[in-house]
């Protein structure tokens, strides 16, 4: 590429003030020509089809590119070099190998605040790193490993300390109905104070009965034990507990879908007479994509967790849980799950507890011996 040809950049970005500053950022640059504006990635692949394009600058954030999926894309339809724009808690040297492979040929990390980054104060750099594309060979990764030098070192030290922040890798939710107060509480009593794993408990009950019913859990147990709220994140060795009347779920960070925050959803009306659902769930712990979900199915009336357990048997590290009919005060809910096939293992509900603490102990085992074998 001619050192005197002007670059032709699209900015995709889901936030049309981001989008504004970014375009008016480079076209500081006298090497520099904004042709396209984006808010989506499928906007953005119409950009890039329609136009020659240099260098695509874009969030990693950015709608329809959960999983980097719209980056991908344009690796595969029309590769066009692109700078990456991310926030550092996201960023991981996973992250980046992937981004690397892709045809991100720059990173660029969010300045704060995150509701409304301060792109202003790293002009400089965001002008720099669009520019550095046309001194480089086109998919030629040493060279993008070596321009991401700097970010890889920056990946690391955020990878170096995830358990602080990051979701559990293995997720287990409890759910239970008539019964279930008590059986939660043997349960909880008996889980390993190192389980390295997030417990997340929905049991039929109507509001404000579960602020009481987290505290006399907190007196069973060195784990963490909360009420759900809105943001919190399914740490290891955290239980949550789902406020009653109200519909538990989980939700991606930032399209990350192995990264997950509390949430609720006040507005399916399909859960109105069991609530918090076991079922819904346990359907959104399924479709994210953490390492491992386990679903446990305990004393109660009905049927709700029996589409959880099938949600949860069908991915790939799922494993399902059934109490046993002579130790259930209401054989309904575990029975209904247990007749669908859904369910891996039926135990009596004084064997549950050591049977999770062993399962998760034992995948931990895999995974750190995986790790040392690659």
């Amino acid at each position: 590429m001619r050192q005197t040809k002007r670059l032709k950049v699209v900015v995709a970005d889901k936030s049309s003030h981001a989008r504004l500053v970014l375009e008016g950022i480079l076209a500081e640059a006298k090497d520099i020509e904004v042709t396209g504006l984006a808010s989506d990635g499928d906007q953005l692949l119409n950009l890039l089809h329609l136009q020659k394009v240099d260098v695509v600058l874009a969030s990693a954030e950015l709608r329809h590119n959960d999983r980097l999926l719209a980056f991908k894309r344009i690796f595969s339809e029309c590769p066009t070099p692109i700078v990456m724009l991310v926030e550092k808690e996201q960023l991981s040297l996973d992250m980046l190998k992937e981004a690397i492979d892709i045809g991100v040929y720059g990173v660029v990390t969010k300045p704060g605040p995150t509701s409304r980054p301060n792109y202003r104060s790293i002009s400089d750099e965001i002008r720099q790193k669009v520019l550095a594309v046309r001194e480089s060979e086109y998919w030629a990764p040493e060279k993008r490993l070596r321009m991401l030098e700097e970010t890889s070192q920056l990946a690391k030290q955020v990878v170096r300390k995830p358990a602080k922040n990051a979701t559990a890798e293995t997720v287990i939710v409890i759910g239970a109905s008539t019964g279930g107060t008590q059986a939660v509480e043997q349960i909880v009593r008996q889980l390993d104070p190192d389980l390295n794993a997030s417990v997340l408990v929905a049991i039929h009950m109507p509001p404000k009965f579960t602020h009481t019913y987290t505290r006399r859990l907190k007196e069973l147990t060195s784990l963490t034990v909360i009420e759900g709220r809105s943001g919190l994140i399914p740490k290891p060795g955290k239980v949550i507990v789902a406020p009653g009347g109200r519909n538990m779920v989980v939700n991606t960070v930032m399209g990350n879908t192995a990264s997950l925050k509390i949430a609720f959803d006040e507005e399916d009306s399909s859960f109105s007479y069991d609530l918090p659902s076991v079922d819904h769930l346990m359907r959104t712990v399924a479709h994210s994509s953490v390492r491992r979900v386990v679903g446990v199915i305990l004393t109660g009336m009905g049927k709700d967790g029996t589409a959880g357990a099938l949600a949860i048997s069908k991915r790939e590290g799922g494993h399902v849980i059934a109490q046993d009919e002579a130790t259930s005060a209401i054989f309904g809910m575990a029975k209904s799950a247990i007749e669908s096939g859904y369910t891996d293992k039926v135990l009596p509900l004084s064997k549950i507890a050591n049977y999770l603490n062993q399962y998760v102990a034992e995948q931990q085992q895999q995974v750190s011996t995986t790790d040392m074998n690659t």
